[in-house]
């Protein structure tokens, strides 16, 4: 029996569901279990990025299984799907931006030291940064909750095999009432708005990728003494800040190329499954990863090296590479 274009959707947006489910919920609960008093600066990324891509995947590919059921979506589906598919996005990319950049901070002071002390509060000021990015991100959608519309031409589910894989694309428009509003902001000032942080990331993970490659040169008067626990969380989540950006990059990438496609490629059954893959790859994917960031190889506890080392460290070490 042969696959309806349907059922593949449905059948992707369950698995990473799912998958995006157990992922971050375990990511949660370990990182969680690390938390005594202060919330560091990793951890209050994490629990950000998780609960970005819990609502991607609660909000977005539930209502695409409820429309792949057969229920058609209201207008007000229709402006929660694209304003918060659109939001969840640009959040998950600007914060994988932050913490790179943290890494890359810690990286830099290892490879690079400096001999006065670290000043400001990384707290408060991650705090603020994070607390904008929710705010920009919220206002810079405003026009799509705004002008999202469904045609009045297309009379509900009708529609001939030929559009079955993008229904919910066409069904759900951004008519911005304007052509110009519609190129500058609709195609320009939206694909920027990802492209960009996108363009930085890589650009210093690149950078992280040179000093990862001048830190094993590195030597202390022509004798390598290794690294200790919190250099190694440090290049750790370096490593890992690359493979993520490698993830989030070519998922936009492939995701981009084929919305652009999206007409010639309208009549291929597998179209919505590896669009819904492609778009929300990357939540149900990056949990594992950044659950690995601080993992001790040699302790089951997400955060148990700061419990067993607490009464033999002393007191100026800062156990988190990322606080």
């Amino acid at each position: 029996m042969q696959l309806s274009a349907d059922t593949l959707e449905i059948t992707a947006c369950a698995i990473v569901i799912l998958v995006s489910v157990v992922g971050n919920t375990c990511l949660f609960y370990s990182t969680r279990k690390c938390v005594t008093g202060h919330l560091h600066t990793s951890f209050l990324l994490i629990f950000n990025l998780v609960f970005v891509h819990l609502v991607k995947n609660l909000v977005v590919n539930v209502m695409k299984i409820v429309y792949s059921s057969g229920i058609s979506l209201g207008l007000a589906g229709c402006k929660v799907l694209h304003f918060t598919a659109a939001l969840t996005t640009s959040l998950a990319i600007w914060f994988m931006l932050h913490f790179a950049l943290l890494c890359h901070r810690k990286l830099y002071q290892i490879v690079y030291p400096v001999s006065e002390a670290a000043n400001l509060d990384q707290h408060t000021q991650s705090l603020k940064v994070i607390s904008a990015l929710w705010v920009v991100g919220v206002a810079v959608y405003i026009p799509v909750l705004i002008y999202t519309r469904k045609p009045e031409g297309l009379g509900g589910r009708n529609d001939t095999h030929s559009l079955s894989p993008r229904r919910i694309y066409m069904d759900c428009l951004n008519g911005f009432g304007d052509e110009q509003v519609e190129f500058y902001y609709g195609k320009i000032f939206l694909v920027l708005i990802d492209i960009l942080p996108l363009a930085v990331l890589v650009f210093v993970c690149l950078w992280m990728s040179f000093l990862l490659s001048e830190k094993k040169k590195m030597t202390y008067g022509d004798i390598w003494i290794g690294e200790d626990d919190s250099e190694t969380e440090i290049l750790r989540g370096a490593k890992f800040s690359i493979l993520l950006m490698l993830l989030l990059t070519s998922l936009w990438v492939s995701h981009f190329i084929l919305v652009c496609f999206l007409r010639d490629l309208a009549a291929y059954v597998f179209v919505p499954a590896v669009l819904t893959a492609l778009s929300s790859g990357f939540s149900a994917l990056s949990p594992f990863l950044l659950m690995l960031v601080n993992y001790k190889m040699k302790l089951v506890s997400f955060c148990g090296a700061k419990e067993e080392r607490s009464t033999v460290q002393p007191a100026n070490v800062v156990l988190s590479p990322y606080a």
